[in-house]
């Protein structure tokens, strides 16, 4: 479901904040290896300019959590150490 998310509570600094995308945010792509640049993400998703306008972030402080819709970031991943599981809905 593109909707939810479920990721690590302990590991997020509160408050979230929900931001449009700006030039040089990065994120590190669940299931990936190393960070990448959104720019190129969403380049390699073939959004059009008006897709990539409209895209909004769930952060913590300057960290993306969420790119909401879309793909989320391993850093707040949840694992066998997790202690508090927070779901993430948008509704």
């Amino acid at each position: 479901d593109a909707l939810t998310i479920y990721v690590d509570k302990e590991v997020l600094k509160f408050p979230l904040t929900v931001r449009q995308w700006q030039k040089g945010d990065y994120f590190f792509p669940f299931g990936m290896r190393g960070k990448k640049k959104l720019s190129k993400f969403f380049k390699d998703e073939k959004l059009s300019i008006i897709d990539k306008e409209n895209m909004w972030l769930l952060c913590s402080e300057k960290d993306v959590v969420w790119v909401i819709n879309r793909r989320a970031d391993e850093r707040f991943r949840v694992t066998e150490n997790t202690k508090q599981i927070l779901k993430i809905t948008l509704k």
